[in-house]
């Protein structure tokens, strides 16, 4: 379905089409082509010639692959390749070419929600446009409008307009019945992996969408894998849609490894294979798969847990992850055995680079200030001041404010970036790898490990199976959040808990 060209191939097809590119800046006509990569001449991939204004976008061997692949008799051609692979930079590459090659025509781009999309796709996007600082925007600087290819930019209505009046409408998968009505030449979905039950919906919508403009009339969707129980997996793996029915679509499959990009650097391509190289994610996160082969995110075989005696006697950082509950009824939380706050004790070793999971401890029910008191418990029975890390969201402000006020120790405010299933996904690499262990005291016989990490390994098992909210999970990611641990390179960034991987292109 795809053809595979020479590098030397590549070169003379972009050397014959800028001979025959002729329009000037003047005329507002612009054209995009498809170089060759060439890291080394080019590091950002792209180059702007004004006095023809020429646009072109490098690509590389699995990019051309995927052009190949949508120009070709499919309904959706999607992209599912690994972290840092050039994905979303592809995607939004595709839809510029589209939509400046087809004059007052109308496209759309898609993010998972409008505020994880505003600092990720939309911000690739806007990246991929020809000019200084294009993807700045604030209060007073409307970055994409700097372009030379742009004619406005309203944020308010999350509409980009070229100067060959072509429309690109901003939205997103959560609020996807706002496209209703709307018709587009092509549309581009990014990390359609994360979009739950609304990447039904949108499959059924945009397929009637696609007409009434000019443009290709197809569907790029660029993702990484994200478990095996997603309607992502359903649609691109067993095509089916949420009924279970066989799609009547023409959908291909593209993958992509993370470790053929020339663009990365080779610092950072060692980083990745010494964090996900020989893991349960390493399909994901490398080579364009779904994760896991079980059919659930995590299992119970990535956890390790030593003995108290095995634990090295040293000086550690301590550290309590703590994730509140907040209900409306105590009575009903404990008789549901839900909404607990949970407490995590975490012990650092700065010499191995090593956490251990010290003790865990749940309330159910508590208002803030019980809240704070339970924590200060905690805290109190430790043999050195730990730092308390706390989510700092939402209602989360005012526990973190008091706790400040209370505690005799340091409070640590965290602000995750991520979507919980990435957070916990991210941090599940470090069990995997052995940099954060479990400690057991007294291990019960039917169980195989200590009593009081029950609830963990339950949480740990289900997560991703309903919704309950996984509290030890939570209060375990914030507790590491940050930490170097395992191997880390020069900035201090441990490995999987360094930020995001999945919106990195």
């Amino acid at each position: 379905m795809s053809t595979n060209f020479s590098e030397r191939e590549i070169q003379q097809q972009f050397e014959t089409a800028l001979e025959q590119a002729t329009p000037t800046a003047d005329e507002d006509e612009i054209t995009v082509l498809w170089g060759c990569a060439d890291p080394d001449a080019r590091p950002d991939g792209m180059t702007w010639v004004e006095e023809t204004a020429t646009l072109t976008y490098d690509l590389w061997n699995a990019q051309r692959d995927i052009l190949e692949t949508v120009r070709d008799e499919v309904d959706v051609c999607a992209a599912v390749m690994g972290y840092g692979s050039g994905k979303s930079i592809l995607g939004a590459r595709w839809l510029l070419k589209q939509a400046l090659d087809h004059d007052g025509s109308r496209f759309i781009c898609v993010g998972q929600d409008y505020q994880k999309a505003k600092e990720a796709t939309f911000k690739v996007l806007f990246e991929q446009l020809p000019g200084e600082r294009t993807a700045v925007v604030t209060s007073s600087y409307n970055g994409p409008e700097t372009s030379p290819v742009v004619a406005d930019y309203n944020r308010q209505d999350h509409r980009l307009t070229l100067v060959n009046d072509t429309v690109i409408k901003l939205s997103s998968a959560d609020r996807w019945n706002r496209l209703a009505g709307q018709s587009a030449g092509g549309v581009w979905l990014d990390e359609v992996a994360h979009y739950g039950d609304d990447l039904y919906d949108l499959l059924e919508m945009l397929g009637s969408r696609l007409r009434g403009e000019a443009g290709p009339q197809k569907q790029l969707w660029t993702t990484t894998g994200n478990g095996r129980q997603n309607p992502a997996y359903d649609i691109l793996e067993r095509g089916v849609d949420a009924n279970g029915d066989a799609i009547g679509l023409e959908i291909a499959v593209v993958r992509a490894s993370t470790l053929d990009n020339p663009y990365l650097e080779p610092d950072t391509l060692d980083r990745f294979k010494r964090q996900f190289g020989n893991t349960s994610r390493e399909g994901q996160a490398l080579h364009g798969g779904f994760a896991t082969s079980g059919g659930t995110v995590l299992n119970r075989d990535q956890l390790t847990f030593v003995d108290e005696a095995d634990v090295p006697k040293r000086n550690f950082r301590l550290r309590l992850g703590v994730d509140l509950s907040y209900v409306s009824s105590s009575r009903h939380a404990k008789a549901t055995d839900s909404d607990h706050t949970a407490v995590v004790t975490v012990a650092v070793d700065p010499e191995e680079s090593r956490a251990y999971l010290m003790d865990l401890e749940r309330s159910r029910g508590d208002t803030l200030r019980q809240g704070i008191e339970f924590v200060a418990d905690q805290a109190d029975h430790l043999p050195v001041p730990p730092t308390v890390c706390i989510e700092d969201t939402a209602a989360q402000q005012f526990f973190v404010d008091e706790a400040r006020r209370q505690l005799s120790t340091e409070i640590k405010a965290v602000t995750p970036s991520e979507s919980k299933t990435s957070r916990i996904q991210d941090m599940s690499v470090l069990f995997e790898r052995s940099d954060v262990v479990i400690v057991n005291y007294d291990i019960d016989e039917h169980l195989g490990y200590d009593d009081r990490w029950r609830p963990f390994v339950e949480e740990w098992v289900q997560f991703g199976e309903s919704d309950d909210s996984p509290d030890t999970l939570d209060a375990t990611w914030l507790a590491l959040n940050g930490l170097q641990l395992g191997d880390f390179d020069g900035d201090g960034r441990v490995g999987a808990l360094a930020g995001s991987f999945y919106n990195r292109g």
